[in-house]
């Protein structure tokens, strides 16, 4: 009967997914194929995962732990190079920059959430929040790429005006990097402006299953947030400092 269960749960999850991808179909929206297999994959992957989670769990092989961290920063870096498609930079390039810079920052997050005593040396503790923060950071590259490729052509004008007038490199490199982080931090702004209002994020909830007291769970969950900021602003500000310094500044995509 549990496995009915199971079946039954992520057969409607695919009947919502089949309803997005009929929407993308009707009006050619052309991400249909990426949504299917996606999703496939993130099912493999979070079973997968679960097993890993319980294995590690019960053997509780300490030394296997920076591995798994690491693996999820190859891994986030690859997905965000995917979004790097850039005329004239290399996809090498393009992975050595996202790997630099999720898993520098990504670190930073998780050294602080080990400091404030919220990330534990264990499988149930170090997976999930390292996969949390670092999913963060490869969202928020993601989003820089896109427009990083985008925006440089809508301020094409506003940038040859501004280089006409005599301002210096470092000027046009600060007006594009504040648009660009802009549009990057909109997601991550509206989930701390909506917090505890428009809905209760997952890992308080969570706590509060767990019978941890609300203020507890409350200063976890805003910690939590915190990184999420943290990493939304930081890990493209790096990568895209980091692109500008090793390759220039260049529009044509």
């Amino acid at each position: 009967m549990e496995t009915f269960g199971e079946l039954l749960i992520v057969t409607l999850s695919y009947l919502l997914i089949l309803a997005v991808v009929l929407l993308d179909r009707k009006f050619e929206i052309g991400l249909w194929r990426e949504l299917l297999t996606s999703s496939v994959l993130s099912l493999i992957q979070l079973i997968g995962v679960g097993f890993v989670i319980l294995f590690l769990f019960k053997l509780q092989l300490k030394a296997v732990y920076p591995l798994f961290i690491l693996l999820f920063y190859v891994n986030a870096a690859i997905i965000s190079t995917k979004r790097f498609t850039f005329k004239g930079y290399s996809k090498r390039t393009g992975f050595l920059i996202s790997f630099i810079s999720i898993a520098s920052i990504s670190s930073v997050s998780l050294l602080f959430l080990f400091l404030s005593g919220i990330l534990k040396i264990k499988a149930n503790s170090i997976i999930p929040l390292a996969g949390i923060v670092t999913a963060a950071g490869m969202r928020s590259l993601s989003l820089a790429f896109k427009y990083y490729a985008t925006r440089l052509k809508d301020l094409e004008d506003i940038i040859v005006s501004m280089a006409a007038l005599g301002a210096s490199d470092t000027q046009i490199f600060k007006f594009i990097f504040r648009e660009i982080i802009n549009d990057v931090t909109i997601p991550t702004r509206d989930m701390l402006r909506s917090a505890g209002i428009v809905h209760i994020p997952g890992v308080m909830v969570g706590l509060l299953l767990a019978g941890t007291l609300p203020l507890k769970a409350a200063v976890i969950q805003f910690a939590i947030l915190a990184t999420m900021i943290f990493q939304f602003f930081f890990v493209p500000s790096l990568a895209l400092f980091t692109l500008i310094a090793t390759c220039g500044l260049k529009i044509e995509k």
